[in-house]
């Protein structure tokens, strides 16, 4: 029997690495919210805990017909029941002295080592060598660059060099730890860097990209070291945050990058990112990924456009894993799975009043 665990703050307590800490209120809510969502993908006998089980049983039964059978719990509840394994949102030590509060036999938690190297996979710098290997002999239909700096000064250096950069924590929560920088840095730019190189020892650079569309593909590391491909997740962002999934079946989302790319060269990225993840995780981790990727218009004296192979790597199970749990086998209509927020967080599935490819 499995234990669930929806920790939407997982990106955040890497940032944190922290054994106790406060999530953000907005974190804390979302949890309360979605406590219920590990009911998705779990089967049917399951454990999921939860913060309130009679909320998780009310706002699971929107989705009656998608979800296991399972038995949400509280942490005071689990001391009483038996577990085999452990399957959170994503590990962090947080959610392990969470566990370990709640009386969770030692032995089915990662050992500290294993944490701290999952917190290494998990960093921002992890980019740099995937890009290596993913673009290798595909620079000219790829794009994609990144380097890790330890001081403001070398940030400014390139500012004053006329690059266009993205800054970014190496770990932070969605659209969080993300700064855009054009032409100089402001006050508020400069106290992000000073901060998070104090904090986190670096911060990632890259640059600019004009962005046409987000995309990902999600990835699943198996007990016995294989890297196994579950599907591609089309989805959208607002100011960087997640904002919505397209649901459609694999040959219509393939169609849809087809109009800028050749498929061709997509069937080439997964098949390396297989390869090149199964040699990196292999041993650590074992559960779902997945990797966020983007489509570029090329410079402004060129047509046409070029992939992005690695913008981000999430070493945790993605709101693109749910749009594929939640996915018909033969899916009629194209709909929308996205996040509104009203008194509280609600997951929402809504068909598309205009053809896909205009919506995302």
């Amino acid at each position: 029997m499995n234990l669930h665990i929806f920790n939407p703050e997982h990106d955040i307590a890497l940032a944190c690495n922290k054994k106790r800490f406060t999530a953000p209120h907005a974190a804390q809510e979302l949890r309360m919210n979605f406590g219920w969502i590990p009911a998705l993908w779990a089967s049917d006998g399951d454990m999921v805990l939860v913060d309130d089980v009679a909320f998780a049983i009310k706002a699971a039964s929107r989705f009656k017909n998608k979800k296991a059978e399972v038995l949400y719990v509280t942490d005071a509840e689990i001391r009483n029941v038996r577990f085999d394994t452990v399957i959170p949102w994503g590990w962090d030590q947080s959610i392990k002295t969470r566990l370990l509060d709640a009386g969770t036999d030692n032995e089915i938690i990662p050992e500290d080592n294993i944490m701290e190297h999952l917190r290494q996979l998990s960093n921002r710098k992890q980019t740099i060598n995937a890009l290596k290997y993913l673009r290798a002999g595909l620079e000219s239909v790829t794009c994609g660059e990144a380097c890790s700096v330890d001081s403001v000064s070398q940030v400014k250096d390139m500012v004053s060099s006329g690059a266009n950069i993205v800054v970014k924590a190496p770990w932070s929560s969605s659209g969080r730890g993300v700064r855009y920088v054009e032409n100089n840095i402001s006050p508020s730019v400069h106290g992000f860097l000073k901060n998070t190189i104090r904090e986190q020892g670096n911060v990632m650079v890259e640059p600019y990209y004009n962005k046409v569309r987000d995309f990902g593909m999600e990835f699943e590391s198996m007990a016995d070291g294989s890297v196994v491909y579950r599907g591609l997740s089309i989805f959208q962002t607002r100011n960087g945050a997640y904002s919505g999934n397209l649901i459609a079946n694999e040959n219509d989302k393939m169609e849809l990058l087809s109009r800028y790319i050749k498929p061709q060269l997509i069937d080439e990225i997964r098949e390396r990112a297989c390869r090149y993840f199964m040699e990196l995780l292999k041993g650590y981790y074992q559960g779902p990924f997945g990797v966020d990727m983007m489509i570029v218009a090329k410079d402004d004296n060129e047509s046409g456009f070029l992939l992005h192979p690695c913008v981000e790597i999430n070493l945790r199970r993605t709101m693109g894993h749910v749009a594929l749990d939640i996915t018909p086998d033969i899916p009629v209509t194209h709909k929308l799975m996205h996040i509104d927020h009203e008194v509280n967080y609600i997951l929402r599935v809504s068909p598309l009043e205009t053809p896909f490819v205009k919506v995302l």
